[in-house]
Protein backbone atom coordinates (compact mmCIF):
# COMPACT_ATOMS: atom_id res chain seq x y z
CA UNK A 1 0.00 0.00 0.00
CA UNK A 2 1.56 3.30 -1.07
CA UNK A 3 0.85 6.69 0.44
CA UNK A 4 -1.45 7.58 -2.47
CA UNK A 5 -3.69 4.62 -1.66
CA UNK A 6 -4.65 5.85 1.82
CA UNK A 7 -7.92 7.68 2.28
CA UNK A 8 -9.17 9.31 5.47
CA UNK A 9 -12.87 9.65 6.21
CA UNK A 10 -15.12 10.17 9.24
CA UNK A 11 -15.81 6.97 11.16
CA UNK A 12 -19.34 5.57 10.96
CA UNK A 13 -21.35 3.28 13.29
CA UNK A 14 -20.83 0.48 10.75
CA UNK A 15 -17.09 0.72 11.49
CA UNK A 16 -17.44 -0.28 15.16
CA UNK A 17 -16.36 -3.89 14.74
CA UNK A 18 -13.19 -2.89 12.90
CA UNK A 19 -12.40 -0.11 15.38
CA UNK A 20 -12.63 -2.60 18.25
CA UNK A 21 -10.46 -5.11 16.39
CA UNK A 22 -7.88 -2.42 15.67
CA UNK A 23 -7.86 -1.26 19.29
CA UNK A 24 -7.27 -4.81 20.49
CA UNK A 25 -4.22 -5.46 18.33
CA UNK A 26 -1.45 -7.03 20.37
CA UNK A 27 1.26 -4.49 19.65
CA UNK A 28 0.37 -0.83 20.07
CA UNK A 29 3.77 0.17 21.46
CA UNK A 30 4.78 1.73 18.17
CA UNK A 31 1.72 3.94 17.87
CA UNK A 32 1.40 7.47 19.12
CA UNK A 33 -1.14 6.79 21.82
CA UNK A 34 -1.30 7.19 25.58
CA UNK A 35 -3.37 4.07 26.18
CA UNK A 36 -2.86 0.37 25.54
CA UNK A 37 -6.08 -1.60 25.33
CA UNK A 38 -6.19 -4.99 26.98
CA UNK A 39 -7.64 -7.90 25.01
CA UNK A 40 -11.04 -9.23 26.05
CA UNK A 41 -12.80 -5.91 26.53
CA UNK A 42 -14.90 -5.99 23.36
CA UNK A 43 -18.18 -4.93 24.98
CA UNK A 44 -16.57 -2.01 26.79
CA UNK A 45 -14.79 -0.90 23.62
CA UNK A 46 -18.01 -1.08 21.58
CA UNK A 47 -19.74 1.13 24.15
CA UNK A 48 -16.80 3.50 24.30
CA UNK A 49 -16.42 3.90 20.55
CA UNK A 50 -20.20 4.30 20.18
CA UNK A 51 -20.07 7.16 22.70
CA UNK A 52 -17.12 8.76 20.91
CA UNK A 53 -18.90 8.63 17.56
CA UNK A 54 -21.95 10.30 19.10
CA UNK A 55 -20.05 12.96 21.07
CA UNK A 56 -20.12 16.47 19.63
CA UNK A 57 -16.77 17.36 21.20
CA UNK A 58 -14.95 14.42 19.57
CA UNK A 59 -14.14 13.61 15.98
CA UNK A 60 -13.20 10.09 14.91
CA UNK A 61 -11.57 9.45 11.54
CA UNK A 62 -10.38 6.25 9.91
CA UNK A 63 -7.69 5.61 7.33
CA UNK A 64 -8.67 3.08 4.66
CA UNK A 65 -6.86 1.20 1.95
CA UNK A 66 -8.17 2.80 -1.23
CA UNK A 67 -8.26 -0.52 -3.08
CA UNK A 68 -9.81 -2.80 -0.47
CA UNK A 69 -11.60 -0.11 1.60
CA UNK A 70 -10.29 -1.91 4.71
CA UNK A 71 -9.78 0.28 7.77
CA UNK A 72 -6.08 0.33 8.54
CA UNK A 73 -5.91 3.11 11.15
CA UNK A 74 -7.91 5.57 13.21
CA UNK A 75 -7.55 8.83 15.06
CA UNK A 76 -9.71 10.36 17.80
CA UNK A 77 -9.61 14.15 18.16
CA UNK A 78 -10.88 16.29 21.00
CA UNK A 79 -10.89 20.03 21.67
CA UNK A 80 -9.10 20.73 24.93
CA UNK A 81 -6.53 22.94 26.62
CA UNK A 82 -2.81 22.20 26.77
CA UNK A 83 -2.68 23.73 30.25
CA UNK A 84 -4.94 24.29 33.24
CA UNK A 85 -3.50 27.32 35.04
CA UNK A 86 -2.57 28.99 31.76
CA UNK A 87 -4.84 27.28 29.23
CA UNK A 88 -3.70 27.06 25.62
CA UNK A 89 -6.42 25.95 23.18
CA UNK A 90 -5.32 22.74 21.46
CA UNK A 91 -6.66 19.90 19.40
CA UNK A 92 -5.79 16.75 21.31
CA UNK A 93 -5.00 13.51 19.50
CA UNK A 94 -6.43 11.09 22.04
CA UNK A 95 -5.75 7.95 20.01
CA UNK A 96 -3.68 7.40 16.90
CA UNK A 97 -3.64 3.74 15.94
CA UNK A 98 -2.36 2.10 12.77
CA UNK A 99 -2.60 -1.60 11.99
CA UNK A 100 0.82 -3.15 12.45
CA UNK A 101 0.82 -4.53 8.89
CA UNK A 102 0.24 -1.05 7.46
CA UNK A 103 2.72 1.01 9.42
CA UNK A 104 5.38 3.06 7.62
CA UNK A 105 3.11 3.36 4.61
CA UNK A 106 1.60 6.78 5.18
CA UNK A 107 -1.54 5.94 7.16
CA UNK A 108 -0.36 7.73 10.31
CA UNK A 109 0.75 10.76 8.32
CA UNK A 110 -2.61 10.90 6.52
CA UNK A 111 -4.49 10.76 9.84
CA UNK A 112 -2.36 13.54 11.32
CA UNK A 113 -2.93 15.59 8.17
CA UNK A 114 -6.63 15.30 8.90
CA UNK A 115 -5.98 16.43 12.49
CA UNK A 116 -4.17 19.47 11.09
CA UNK A 117 -7.09 20.20 8.77
CA UNK A 118 -9.58 19.98 11.65
CA UNK A 119 -7.42 22.25 13.84
CA UNK A 120 -7.20 24.87 11.12
CA UNK A 121 -10.94 24.68 10.48
CA UNK A 122 -11.60 25.32 14.17
CA UNK A 123 -9.05 28.11 14.42
CA UNK A 124 -6.82 26.13 16.80
CA UNK A 125 -3.09 26.82 16.66
CA UNK A 126 -1.76 23.77 18.49
CA UNK A 127 -2.08 20.00 18.18
CA UNK A 128 -1.17 17.80 21.15
CA UNK A 129 -0.35 14.10 20.72
CA UNK A 130 0.84 11.48 23.18
CA UNK A 131 3.23 8.56 22.86
CA UNK A 132 3.91 5.75 25.28
CA UNK A 133 7.02 6.74 27.23
CA UNK A 134 8.80 3.48 26.43
CA UNK A 135 7.96 3.66 22.73
CA UNK A 136 11.12 4.89 21.05
CA UNK A 137 9.55 4.66 17.60
CA UNK A 138 6.40 6.52 18.64
CA UNK A 139 8.32 9.36 20.23
CA UNK A 140 10.77 9.62 17.33
CA UNK A 141 7.89 9.64 14.87
CA UNK A 142 6.19 12.56 16.60
CA UNK A 143 9.49 14.41 17.03
CA UNK A 144 10.24 14.13 13.31
CA UNK A 145 6.88 15.77 12.60
CA UNK A 146 7.69 18.71 14.88
CA UNK A 147 6.02 17.66 18.13
CA UNK A 148 8.06 18.94 21.08
CA UNK A 149 7.90 17.52 24.64
CA UNK A 150 5.25 19.25 26.73
CA UNK A 151 4.85 17.39 30.03
CA UNK A 152 5.73 14.01 31.49
CA UNK A 153 2.69 12.28 32.98
CA UNK A 154 3.32 9.51 35.48
CA UNK A 155 0.85 7.04 36.94
CA UNK A 156 0.86 5.29 40.33
CA UNK A 157 -1.62 2.92 42.00
CA UNK A 158 -3.25 4.55 45.03
CA UNK A 159 -1.95 1.74 47.26
CA UNK A 160 1.63 2.47 46.19
CA UNK A 161 1.18 6.20 46.71
CA UNK A 162 -0.36 5.62 50.14
CA UNK A 163 2.68 3.58 51.20
CA UNK A 164 5.09 6.15 49.76
CA UNK A 165 3.38 8.92 51.73
CA UNK A 166 3.53 6.89 54.96
CA UNK A 167 -0.24 6.58 55.04
CA UNK A 168 -0.61 2.80 54.72
CA UNK A 169 -2.59 2.47 57.95
CA UNK A 170 -4.60 5.69 57.79
CA UNK A 171 -7.94 4.05 56.80
CA UNK A 172 -7.82 1.73 59.83
CA UNK A 173 -7.02 4.59 62.17
CA UNK A 174 -9.74 6.79 60.73
CA UNK A 175 -12.21 3.93 61.22
CA UNK A 176 -11.17 3.74 64.91
CA UNK A 177 -11.70 7.50 65.25
CA UNK A 178 -15.20 7.21 63.79
CA UNK A 179 -16.08 4.46 66.27
CA UNK A 180 -14.76 6.60 69.15
CA UNK A 181 -16.86 9.56 68.06
CA UNK A 182 -19.94 7.35 67.85
CA UNK A 183 -19.49 6.38 71.51
CA UNK A 184 -18.32 2.81 71.02
CA UNK A 185 -15.68 1.45 73.39
CA UNK A 186 -12.45 0.68 71.62
CA UNK A 187 -8.85 0.44 72.62
CA UNK A 188 -6.81 3.59 72.58
CA UNK A 189 -6.02 4.46 68.96
CA UNK A 190 -2.43 4.92 67.99
CA UNK A 191 -1.22 8.39 67.08
CA UNK A 192 -2.13 9.49 63.59
CA UNK A 193 0.64 9.93 61.02
CA UNK A 194 2.27 13.34 60.97
CA UNK A 195 0.73 14.13 57.57
CA UNK A 196 -2.80 13.57 58.91
CA UNK A 197 -2.20 15.56 62.14
CA UNK A 198 -1.04 18.54 60.11
CA UNK A 199 -3.93 18.28 57.66
CA UNK A 200 -1.67 17.52 54.73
Amino acid sequence: MSRSQVRVRPAQPDDLARLVALAETDDLSGSATSVRFAPGHEEHLVERFSALLAADACAVFVATDDQSAEIVGMIVLDDSDAGIVLPVPALVVSYLLVDRAYRRRGAGRALLAMALHVAEQRGIDHVVASAIAASRDGNRYLARLGFAPLVVRRIAPTAVLRRSLGMADVPDRLAVMRRVRSGRRVGRPAALPRAVRRGA
